[in-house]
């Protein structure tokens, strides 16, 4: 029996030199480069992705859709991707009005604003307001005339506005309310209350004196109140009043 030998037919491996196989790898990474770069200036330029929309989040009274609208304006033109979010929430920040703001941004073309406003303790000087944590800040409308009035030397408003408070929590339960407080540059307090009457503190040992008050209002101090001008608290053992003159 005899055998067909087939020959088998291979092909012939084309020799390839090292230089073109990195001159593809360089062409490759060329167009990639390429390609990314293209990229990079599309997104670059602020039309390509643009800010279309402001939303502003919160319970707002004072702070009016315009100044927003002005505050974050001149920085949209950046467009979405390269808005400058901290000085949008700077600029968002000298708003008088405005206590403290976030910003962020929601895809495609958005920018999420969160305001929340101030929130009134009292009034600052003659045109200024402060609020509970003692930030005095000047809105342009007019101050509100109702409000108690706190007063001190430049740099005291933290101070003053604690004291205010601490005052007319020990008040409260007399149904005495505080139209005034002042701080001298003696750092001495007097209080005006809103029945006209005033009490004078002095520089130091404010809650003892203050406990006087409150232990002879009921009996000694309340049935004179409306003919009591004022009340001196600095003495050590007690107190004197002035009355007014009828």
């Amino acid at each position: 029996m005899s055998r067909k030998v087939q020959a088998r037919r291979t092909r012939p491996e084309v020799a390839r030199s090292p230089w073109q196989g990195g001159l593809l790898l360089a062409l490759s990474l060329l167009g990639l480069l390429a390609l990314g770069g293209g990229s990079a200036w599309w997104l670059a330029r602020p039309e390509s992705l643009p800010l279309r929309t402001v939303r502003v989040q919160g319970e707002l009274q004072h702070v009016s859709p315009q100044e927003v609208q002005a505050a974050v304006l001149p920085h949209a033109q950046a467009g979405f991707l390269h808005v400058d979010i901290d000085a949008v929430r700077t600029a968002l920040e000298q708003l008088p009005w405005v206590h403290s703001v976030q910003v962020r941004r929601q895809w495609p073309d958005m920018l999420l604003v969160q305001l929340r406003e101030q929130q009134v303790l009292a009034r600052w000087g003659d045109d200024g307001l402060v609020n509970p944590e003692g930030k005095v800040f000047h809105p342009a409308e007019t101050v509100i005339t109702e409000l108690p009035v706190l007063r001190g030397p430049h740099g005291t408003s933290v101070m003053v506005a604690a004291q205010f408070i601490e005052l007319q929590r020990v008040l409260w339960p007399l149904q005495l309310n505080i139209a005034e407080v002042v701080m001298d540059e003696r750092r001495a307090w007097r209080l005006r209350l809103d029945n006209g009457m005033e009490l004078m503190l002095g520089r130091n040992e404010h809650p003892a004196r203050m406990e006087r008050f409150v232990r002879a209002w009921p009996r000694i101090l309340r049935p004179r109140s409306t003919t009591i001008a004022r009340i001196d608290l600095r003495h050590a053992n007690g107190f004197a009043v002035s009355f007014r003159q009828s």
